[in-house]
This record gives C-alpha cells, structure tokens and sequence, in this order.
C-alpha cells in the first residue's frame, strides 16, 4: 500500500517563514483532514520567537502532527505539538546556550579533555525523556512523494544544505521569509539548485520575479505572483479571532503601536534609537495622553551599549513604574495589535504592510543625521507610508494624521494596490494548486 505525501514546512531562516506560509497551510489543512504536517525547525534558537499569546502558536498546534527541532550534533527531537517544543525550549535555553559556548571552547585542545564530560552532562540534560531522530536516519521519514513549503532562500544556507538534500526527489515550493517587495541587485549572483525541475516559487509582486529567475535560474514558468497571502481578508480576520485582547486600558483607539527592532551599525543605531523613544513619549505620552504597545524584534530583549553591560531603552525612557499604565510590551500578532488602532510607528521593519493592508495609518520614524538613506526602507522611498527623520517632521506628520487620518490610509492602500495583486483568496488557490501538483484529490 502506498504511503501518503506528508507536508513538511521548514521554519528557516526565522518565524516569518511559519508566518507567511500559515495561512495555505490552514487552508490545506481545511480541505482535506487526513493530511500529516511536520514542522521542521533547523535551529532550536527559533523557537525563542514562539510565544504563546501569538496567534500562530495556537494554529499551529491545531495543524502539526510533530516538530523536529534540531539542537546540536546531529541529533534531532521530535515533539508532539508546538506547545510541547516551547515548553522544551524554556526548560532548556540555559542550557543550549551553556553546551554552544563550551562546545567552541572543547575545540581548543587545551580545553578538550576537561569539558568533555560537562558537554556530556549538558547534552543529556537537553535530550532527556525526549524522542530522538539521528541524522543518519532522518531519510526515513522523508519520501519522494512528501512535499516541502519553505523559502529558497535558504538553499544558500550551508547549515542546511543537509536537510534540503533529504527533498531532492520530492516537490518543493517557496514563499518569501520577509515583507519586502523589491530586490535592489539587477545582477544577483547565480546560486545552483539540485532539482529546480521540481520547485514552484511564488513571490509577493511581479517585481521580484526577474530576480529569481536570474539568481535560481529556475526559469519564469515556475514562478507564480500570488500577492500576499497572509493578507486575505479572511485570514487576518482567523488571525484576530484567534487572538487574546490587549488589556482594557490599550484596546481603545487612544493607543498607538510601535513595530520595533534592534540596534544594529547597519539599519538602526543605537543613540538614534534612544532619542527616536524619547521624541514618541514626549509627543504622545507626554503632550497627547496616549498609551503605547510596542512590538519587539526578537533579538532586542537588550540592548548593548558596551562590553560591560547592556541597557533596556523602553523600561528607562517610558519608565518600569509606567508600565501597564502608560505603555506595554505585547507578543499579539500584528493582526490582533492593529485591530481597532489609529496609527502605527514603525522602526524600519516590514510589518507595516501588514498594518496597510488592515488601514491602519503608518509612518516610519528613526532620527536620522544629515538627511541620512541609511534607515530609508522600501516602503517609504516608494510611498506606502510617509517617512519622518526627525522629531519636526513626525510633529508635521502627527498634525496631518489628526485632521485626516483616513486620507493617509487611503493613500497607502491605493500604493499597496498599485504594486501587489489583490486576489481573492490567494492561499486557497495556492494550497489546491500544491495538492493537485502532487496527485492529493480534494
């Protein structure tokens, strides 16, 4: 008897991959029950970004059959659900990250010797009670006839190059890990895939397509401009349903949402991040009386200022004796956190089409020195949200918002709909076009 197709979805390069492949999954999942999902999680530090009040958690735990997570070696634990991975992850982050460091230092010789028991303990303590799959028989479970959905970016990753080759005989498809809409390089370096005669790619807009075509070489007839599916009506509706309420005092329309990031040399420095903070809370919280939710990037928790220590801006600018009065940090899902909202300030990230697609009105702000490109994103050099750059651009931006909040929406709406196709019920098109690619009958 012929085994049926499973559907694996590889988690890589981070969440937003589970993200934007979510809702054609759902959708799959919705048209026929007896499908067998796998979630395949390459790096077990991913799954610090799962948090149980997202939305995507509680789905996701509805559709996975199993997770695998890969730790370290070449061992892999498999779970039951994506509740059990989290509840594994919090029990053992300590220690993952205690067996990496000394794993590096055990490759010195000196170190050898002495750490290699401490590594063994570490390693039992991480494997314990836990079913486990070892790479060398992880082809087991992979047919020629299971299906991958992932992003082919990541077929450039040589950490997992491994777990690709295990698909070389079976149908792949790919879906962007990023909102991005335009790829800057007219001339992308040529990266070879093993079966490109069995990859399907769908991309967000008709701009990225040349792109793939010349970095994969994988030819305009397997490409497919599906717009963003995520962003069907009745999904981000699913997404809200799903979702718990903002306590009672940030659900009202007197909240404003901030989509943070961390500080990096190469999009958002630091002393611009701090005095960007202060300029919000003076202007809203302080002058307006507003409340604030902000969104944060998962590699932001703290902030280093120096080798010595590290500062947590928002607890030392809005102040810990505020917090829950006047500002809040929120795990929710964009989605739910837009519901209802009047505006969004983002620091340089893609979550803004999100809150476009919902109209929600945005504007990117980051203090920027001399007129500086360096925290320009796409979305405000191609007009889907206004830019500030400095505290009295955000002060005109602010006085245009509270006349016409609805004229800014609108103007972002009709640039979102001049560069992404709006297809009705995009993932269920996508999710019955893979079924029916590999022979499943709905």
């Amino acid at each position: 008897m012929q085994r049926s197709s499973k559907i694996f979805l590889l988690c890589s390069p981070h969440l937003g991959t589970l993200d934007n492949w979510l809702p054609v999954v759902t959708s799959m999942s919705n048209m026929l029950n007896k499908l067998n999902f796998t979630l395949i999680i390459p790096d077990a530090t991913i799954v610090r970004s799962f948090s149980i009040d997202n939305a995507m958690v509680k789905i996701s735990n509805n559709i996975f059959d199993e997770v695998l997570i890969h730790a370290y070696d070449d061992i892999w634990i498999k779970h039951a659900s994506v509740l059990d991975s989290m509840k594994w992850y919090q029990n053992n982050h300590i220690t993952l990250r205690l067996f990496s460091i000394l794993r590096r230092l055990s490759n010195k010789q000196f170190f050898s010797y002495f750490l290699t028991w401490v590594l063994i303990l570490l390693r039992n303590k991480i494997y314990k009670k836990k079913f486990k799959i070892n790479y060398k028989d992880f082809k087991g479970p992979v047919h020629h006839a299971d299906i991958l959905l992932y992003d082919v970016h990541v077929e450039a990753n040589r950490m997992i190059s491994n777990i690709l080759m295990l698909f070389d005989d079976s149908n792949k498809y790919s879906l962007p890990h990023a909102l991005t809409l335009f790829v800057h390089s007219s001339k992308p370096k040529l990266f070879n895939i093993n079966n490109k005669d069995n990859l399907k790619v769908y991309i967000y807009t008709k701009s990225q397509s040349k792109h793939y075509d010349m970095k994969y070489d994988i030819g305009l007839d397997k490409i497919r401009i599906v717009g963003i599916p995520r962003h069907d009506i009745k999904w981000i509706e699913t997404v809200q349903n799903e979702s718990p309420s903002l306590p009672g005092q940030f659900k009202n329309d007197n909240t404003i949402l901030i989509f943070s990031r961390n500080a990096t040399k190469a999009h958002l420095l630091f002393n611009k991040k701090v005095e960007s903070v202060k300029n919000i809370k003076k202007l809203f919280i302080d002058s307006m009386g507003m409340k604030v939710v902000i969104k944060i990037h998962p590699n932001e928790k703290h902030e280093a200022l120096s080798f010595k220590g590290s500062e947590n801006i928002y607890e030392n600018i809005f102040g810990l004796n505020n917090y829950g009065i006047t500002w809040i940090y929120s795990d929710l899902h964009p989605f739910a956190l837009g519901k209802g909202k009047k505006l969004a300030i983002s620091f340089n990230t893609g979550v803004v089409l999100d809150m476009v697609a919902m109209g929600v009105p945005c504007v990117e702000y980051i203090e920027s020195t001399n007129n500086s490109k360096r925290n320009v994103t796409e979305f405000s050099e191609y007009g889907f949200i206004e830019r500030a750059s400095n505290e009295k651009e955000l002060r005109i931006f602010v006085n245009k918002w509270l006349q016409n909040p609805n004229k800014i929406s609108m103007l972002s709406s009709n640039t979102y709909k001049e560069f992404l196709p709006m297809i009705d019920n995009t993932s269920g098109n996508i999710a019955t076009e893979i079924l029916h690619d590999n022979g499943i009958h709905i």
